[in-house]
């Protein structure tokens, strides 16, 4: 059977990129100092609720800000950041020599050039801010340190697959494809914006990436130019409804990943064989659906430990002085309850994930077996995107928004009066709330990662009208995780306060293990 060039060309990137080791001079770093860096980094990922395929980036753009701050043109921070991310064992040392030290050195001066040419007076920097940079320096490097043409074929070929059914009447060919890439990112690839932006990037204005800094001067404007596109295509408001579509298409391309990444190198021969490529697509989605438990687990102890990291500090400031200085009395029952009833609530709600069945199996086969060997007639499908811009019965909505909105007021007032039975003062019911929508968004979260592999949405009986009620605290809760979020006093004490002189120590102590190698080397 002939496939589609779209596919062959997805399969050559898995059967042709494969990692090999650099030939140069490789960093080699303290496993005693390694051992320590690494209890570092997980205790600071804690404390910043993050995807995990995200965290290296983010440590990448923390450990640069630090270094920029204390010494903004030191000629060694390539190498330095290079050795603090093997001591965390973000990287692998067998990639990394010291030609990939220096194109790394010349990625960070050009945008140091940038800072200094563009960011030190007022009006020069486009509307976009330093911020925004230190993110697209980050993704820059990453990708130079560990490739990511696999991650881009994919996000590309699902792209391919979509492109065609989003049709957006008031948008030109350049806003649909753009608004289409950026629900596939958010989508399937589940990046956040930093990443995103970097993506839009080397598409727009692929010369940016691999000047040397004397060369690159010329580009700033245009490079400003750009970012203020990407950023402005981010907070589209057709982004969110396109993401959702995107998202309840993506579980086929999800088992479809795994498989190349397990057979990549041998994924032609296996997809010719229809009968053994089914078969093997079966027993990935069993081995995944038996992960799930262990996922939501992960999750669930991930999110306790964020929750009551970052928020219980917030939270009980305002509880114990009220209780001490208002009531003069401490209310022991509702401070119990306010530490014990969040993390059983979690448990409750996310722990208990039902696995896929087989039916699920075969709806996600039938479906990759359409898109790999009828790539080209996805696009006659009817299943197609528009977004819903006119309200055809203002009268109905109108009565549904204010319906919508007395359930707030139903929610709440409920949880109110309940406390109130149990003697809750009013510190300690803002407290419960709080934490109860905080918890219930990340719950929810939970459960819809945990569904990543299902065709089709469960739902029983009584679920729309559930839904109706829980709702509010949903939004409560995600409004709250945003909000809260930038003002975490833990990240300002890791990343202010605590980190800086660690990594001093660990420097000084690297040298010293090296110094102490080195001569016991000599006498041998």
């Amino acid at each position: 059977m002939e496939l589609s060039p779209v596919v062959k060309a997805l399969l050559a990137t898995f059967e042709t990129e494969q990692p090999a080791s650099r030939e140069g001079h490789h960093l080699n770093v303290s496993k005693t100092i390694s051992i320590l860096a690494r209890i570092y980094e997980k205790a600071r990922n804690a404390i910043e609720f993050r995807a995990e395929h995200l965290v290296r980036r983010a440590a990448i753009e923390r450990i640069l800000k630090r270094r920029i701050l204390l010494n903004g043109a030191a000629n060694d921070m390539a190498e330095n950041l290079v050795v603090e991310l093997l001591w965390a064992r973000y990287i692998d040392s067998a990639l990394i020599d010291n030609h990939k030290i220096i194109e790394i050195d010349a990625i960070i001066k050009r945008y140091l050039l940038l800072k200094h040419d563009m960011f030190h007076s007022a009006g020069k920097n486009g509307g976009i801010d330093w911020e925004t940079i230190m993110e697209l320096l980050s993704s820059e490097i990453e990708d130079a340190l560990v490739s990511g043409k696999q991650r881009e074929a994919l996000n590309n070929f699902v792209y391919q697959a979509m492109r065609s059914k989003v049709h957006i009447a008031d948008g030109d060919e350049r806003y649909v494809n753009m608004q289409t890439y950026i629900a596939v990112e958010r989508s399937f690839a589940q990046s956040d914006d930093a990443l995103v932006t970097y993506e839009l990037m080397k598409m727009i204005q692929p010369s940016w990436f691999g000047l040397t800094a004397d060369k690159a001067t010329a580009e700033f404007p245009l490079l400003l130019q750009n970012l203020r596109l990407v950023k402005t295509s981010l907070h589209d408001p057709v982004g969110e409804a396109l993401t959702r579509y995107i998202r309840h298409r993506t579980p086929p391309f999800l088992l479809l990943r795994d498989f190349l990444l397990e057979h990549g190198d041998k994924a032609t021969a296996m997809i010719e064989n229809k009968e053994q490529f089914e078969t093997t697509l079966s027993e990935i989605a069993n081995k995944r659906y038996k992960e799930i438990g262990a996922k939501v687990r992960r999750a669930v102890v991930r999110s306790i430990i964020y929750i009551f990291l970052t928020k219980m500090l917030f939270a009980f400031a305002l509880e114990a002085p009220f209780d001490l200085f208002i009531t003069k009395r401490v209310e022991y029952f509702a401070l119990g309850i306010n530490a014990i009833f969040p993390p059983i609530l979690l448990f409750l709600v996310a722990g208990f994930q039902s696995v896929p069945g087989e039916d699920n199996t075969k709806r996600l086969i039938a479906r990759i077996d359409k898109i790999m060997y009828d790539f080209d007639n996805l696009k006659t499908e009817s299943d197609i995107f528009t977004p819903k811009l006119t309200i055809r019965r203002p009268f109905l909505t109108a009565i549904f928004s204010v319906f919508y909105l007395a359930t707030y007021l139903l929610v709440f007032g409920f949880i109110a009066w309940g406390l109130n039975k149990l003697h809750f003062n009013i510190a300690s019911q803002v407290i419960f709330v709080f934490f109860v929508t905080l918890v219930s968004f990340f719950a929810y979260r939970i459960r819809v990662s945990a569904k990543e592999y299902e065709m089709t949405d469960r739902e029983g009986f009584f679920g729309p009208l559930v839904d109706f009620f829980f709702l509010p605290i949903l939004r409560v809760g995600h409004w709250l995780s945003g909000e809260i979020a930038k003002i975490n006093i833990f990240i300002f004490l890791f990343d202010f306060i605590l980190e800086a002189p660690l990594k001093v120590i660990f420097e000084v102590a690297e040298e010293w293990i090296r110094f102490i190698r080195t001569k016991k080397e000599e006498i041998v």
